[in-house]
Order: C-alpha cells, then structure tokens, then sequence
C-alpha cells in the first residue's frame, strides 16, 4: 500500500471538473457551512474535537480557526489549550504546507504569538489520508468527535489505482458500484461522530439520487442519525473554479431518532441572506438563541420527517418538497397490489446484435418475439419498426432445446464466439444461449404503458398487447388502471413533477425514467376519480396534449399548481 495516495480524477465522467478531485470553496460557503453546523464562536469551541477531512488550500480550516481563536479568547484560555481541539488532514504535501502557512498566519492575525501559532499549524494540520489513518480511530473508540466539516474530494473509485480503490471498498461497506470517493468521506465521519456531533458536508448531492448512494442513505436513516439540514446550491457561485458539481449542504446528527429537517436552496447569496438562513436552520433544531427575523430572498421549508431506507431523497426545492410530502402522505404509490399495478424494465440480451433480427425468416417462426424499441415510441404512438427477439426461453421460463429447433440452433452456433465470450454465458456455460434476462412470455399479450428511460418530458405511450419491451423501455402493466387514463397522468406535468423530484438530472437536462423512480409516483385510486375527468384523462393521452392532461390531473389530485 503506497504511503501516500493522489485522488486521481478523469474528468469528463465525473460530476465535477477538477484536478485530483479538487475544487476549492468560496469563503461565503465555507462560513455558511460552519453557521449551519452549529461551530459557533459564542459556544465552547475549544471543549469540542472538530475534524477537516480534506483541507486542500485551507479555506473551511482558516474559517474554522478564526471561530476557534475567538471561542478561546472569550473563555480567557491559552492557544495550546486547544491543541486538541482542531484536526485536518490532507493527501497533497503542497496543500498541507500552504494550510499551515495559513492557519499559523491566522493565528498571528488574532494576535497569538508567532511561535505558538506555527507550532499549533504543525499540530493540526496532518499529511494523511482520511479514510485509513489509524489514529482517528482512536477518537471513535474514546467517544468520538463533536464537529466533522468541509468539502470531501469528488472522484469516482473506477478512476483511482485498483489496489487503492479495493482497499476502500472493503472499509467502508458504502462504497458500493461506482462509489464516489466522497461517499466514504460520509461514512468516515458519521461512523465517527460522539452523540449529538454533527458531520456537515458540501458535496455533490448524487448520492442522494444514484444507486451508489443508497447503502449510504441506508446508514444515515436506519444508523442512528438525524437530517437536520438540506441546501441546495446548484445555481449558487459555491466554487473558485467553474464545475458542473450540483452541489448541495448537508448536515447529519447522531441522533436517536429523526427531527425535524430544514431543507432550503440558495441561488444568489449574500452574507446576509446566508447567515438568516442558518439563523432560521438553527432555530428549527433548538440552537439558536436569537429569534429569527425572517429569511429575504431565500426558499426554505421545514418537513416533519425524512425519507426511509435506501430510497432515493428527493431533489426539489423547498416548496416542491412540501408538496412532495403532501402527496406522498395523500396517495398510493404507482406500483400497488391492490390494483395489481406493477412497473418493470424491458428485456437486456447482452449481445443486441445477435439476438435482435429484422429478419422473419431467420430462425423458426415460434422463435421469434415482436419486440417494441424506444425509437419506435417517437411519435407518441407505437410505430413498430419490425423487431424481433431471436427468442431461446420456452413459456415456462426454461430454455428451449436446441437439438429441437435446428435452424436456432445453427444461427446460435454461428455466432457462439460471441455469445459464450459474455459473462452471463461464462458464470453458466450450459446455458451460453441465454438472454440475460428471462422472457416473461405473459407479457406480451398484456396491455402495458411503455415508458422510454432517457428523456426531458414523460413519454408514456400504449401498446394494446402485441409487443415485448427492449431493456432501454420501461413498462406499466394493471389489473384495475384504464391504461389510457393513468397515461394521460402519467403525461401530465404532475407526473413529470415526481420524476423530477426523484431522478437524476443527466447533462443536457435529460431525466432517467427508471422503475426505481416511476414504482414511487403517487396516484389516486382508479375507481376515485369520476368518469368525466377519467374520459378527459383518456382522451389527453391519446392526442398527446399535456396542457389538457395536466389541467384534469391537477383536479384529480386536488391541488391548483405545481410550484417551482
């Protein structure tokens, strides 16, 4: 295991641009961060262990020691009684050495002498890598730290040398798929935490959406933790470099239970707006002493409870939230047994070019299965464009025999190269003929929505029952749904609203209508709505007219608009 580690970063598939994983904060962020996190001055800082887990050129770190320095001063204190109160760590031996030049040019600027300020920038500024230096956790072992705080490095683990990245994923059991880097950085600092500490984070807020996120929002819903604080910052000047980060403010208590949760977005800020929204933050968790006077020209809501489990956390601002929330409590969610609504994804072959024919001669004709691509969803309307699957599964759900089916068989020997190269062939080399996934032969006779993933508006469009679903389409099957009139909510901007909320937002502004988000869209009850919206549901839908949809849907939950 090398002694020292670079964060390495391939910038162009990562949601940031920066070297190393690197993107330095704005000192305005750096201060908010702390007034959101309670590391005030006025408290006894110098009582308290504080933690910078990646310190770069010392922005959050000089912020920090200027609250410090106050704190110790007010109490009358000594510098070096607060030896232990403070600790940042970093990689770079050049961002280490610039930290500590800052932090004791700080001190001296606070009026401590100039050898004990460079003596405390020498204890607290550590060369050393967070996520495995032993002797941090010996602060986890004698009760833990009171403060983690800062801006964890951004890099995807599949960026990073092999060896380094397999050592952090069998430490932190977060880490899963194609972690970020940060996500450790998470799991670190919670796992660290003295009851009531607090870790807050600006970050990238993927991991609240991606599926690399969801071990993680497991540790923090079901290990002992409490959201207190969302911000939002994705219009916000958060950084000194120009980057793509979509980040967001988090703050996390170990807490025996869920409080309440201060979620707000800030777009411009100003020292002022900032620091009444912290105010209002504060005051939401019982820490803050000063009424709050109001927050101008921010969006804020406070919500009872958070989200459970693993499930993605919604990405909305505070007044979308609110209506979120609302709904969410109101209606039953898309996928439901007791109207046998279920949502499920379409077929994936694993070699596309040999399972896929145009060709209705190819092999015998009870080997191939109609299939619906997401191009032929387009116009709105189902125009196939003569797909088949060259079908190797029997109605049971085994596969068939070849020796039965001479002319599969010599197709699927002439490009056994192929096919048994895949892994799923190579995990079962009986089975080299397989799709990846089984053929629900039911299906297809069924009547289903069929939904394409990569879009910017919702595309739901109606198969009667002739058509099995390609991998990149998504389907809607039920036992009680009129299909046409949950499409025509489906369309509307009420169901674009909760993709919205729920799904990562890709570049060019396109959403991911997976089954993940869609099982969570909320809708009422079939036989709730009366026949003449249904009839205008129905109708909306098949002329693929929104504004139509959108006005009959908003009537059928109830509600006058969709906020922004």
């Amino acid at each position: 295991m090398p002694s020292r580690i670079k964060y390495e970063a391939e910038a162009t598939d990562l949601p940031c641009v920066a070297e190393h994983g690197v993107v330095y904060t704005r000192p305005w962020v750096a201060d908010f961060v702390l007034d959101l996190a309670g590391y005030d001055a006025g408290e006894d800082l110098v009582g308290s262990i504080a933690i910078e887990p990646s310190c770069g050129d010392g922005e959050f770190l000089e912020a920090m020691i200027r609250r410090l320095s106050s704190s110790c001063r007010r109490q009358d204190r000594r510098l070096e009684d607060c030896a232990g109160s403070l600790l940042a760590f970093d990689l770079a031996p050049e961002a280490v050495a610039t930290s500590r030049r800052r932090a004791e040019s700080v001190l001296v600027n606070c009026g401590w002498h100039e050898a004990e300020s460079r003596e405390m920038a020498q204890r607290w500024v550590r060369e050393a890598d967070f996520l495995l230096d032993p002797e941090l956790d010996l602060f986890r072992l004698g009760g833990g730290v009171d403060f983690v705080i800062g801006n964890p490095p951004y890099v995807r683990l599949e960026h990073m040398d092999r060896e380094i990245a397999e050592t952090y994923r069998k430490r932190y059991r977060t880490m899963g798929g194609r972690a970020d880097l940060y996500v450790g950085f998470f799991e670190r600092a919670l796992n660290m935490l003295a009851p009531g500490g607090i870790c807050a984070f600006i970050c990238a807020d993927r991991w609240m959406l991606n599926q690399y996120g969801s071990r993680l929002r497991k540790l923090v819903t079901t290990g002992g933790f409490s959201v207190e604080t969302i911000v939002e910052m994705h219009r916000a000047d958060a950084f000194h470099d120009g980057v793509l980060a979509y980040p967001a403010i988090t703050t996390i208590r170990r807490a025996e239970s869920q409080g309440k949760v201060f979620v707000a977005r800030v777009d411009r800020a100003s020292s002022t707006s900032t620091n009444e929204l912290a105010r209002a933050a504060r005051q939401v968790h019982g820490n803050s002493r000063k009424k709050n006077p109001g927050v101008r020209g921010s969006e804020y809501v406070v919500v009872n409870e958070w989200f459970e489990g693993a499930a993605p956390w919604p990405s909305a601002s505070p007044n979308r939230l609110k209506l979120l929330k609302c709904l969410e409590a109101e209606f039953a969610p898309l996928e439901d047994r007791s109207t046998g609504t279920r949502v499920g994804i379409g077929l994936a072959t694993g070699a596309d070019r040999v399972f896929l024919t145009k060709n209705p001669d190819l092999v015998e004709r009870d080997r191939l299965l109609p299939m619906a691509m997401a191009r032929d969803t387009v116009t709105g309307t189902l125009q196939w464009s003569g797909h088949y699957l060259v079908n190797p599964w029997r109605a049971d759900g085994s596969l068939v025999d070849l020796t039965g089916h001479p002319e599969l068989h010599a197709y699927f020997e002439g490009n056994a190269g192929t096919l048994k190269g895949r892994h799923v062939a190579k995990k079962t080399p009986s089975r080299w003929y397989r799709t990846i996934d089984k053929v629900d032969q039911a299906l297809v006779t069924k009547p289903k929505l069929l939904i394409p993933d990569i879009k910017n508006v919702a595309h739901p469009v109606y198969d009667r029952g002739h058509y099995y679903p390609h991998h990149n389409l998504y389907h809607v099957t039920s036992e009680a749904w009129d299909l046409k009139v949950l499409g025509g909510l489906l369309l509307s901007a009420v169901g674009q609203f909760f993709i919205e909320c729920y799904a990562v937002r890709m570049s060019g502004g396109y959403l991911r209508f997976q089954a993940q988000y869609l099982r969570r869209i909320r809708v009422p009850l079939p036989d709730g709505l009366d026949a003449h919206l249904s009839l205008q549901l129905s109708e909306a839908f098949e002329r693929r007219d929104t504004e139509s949809a959108t006005q009959a849907a908003l009537r059928a939950y109830g509600i006058n608009e969709i906020p922004l």
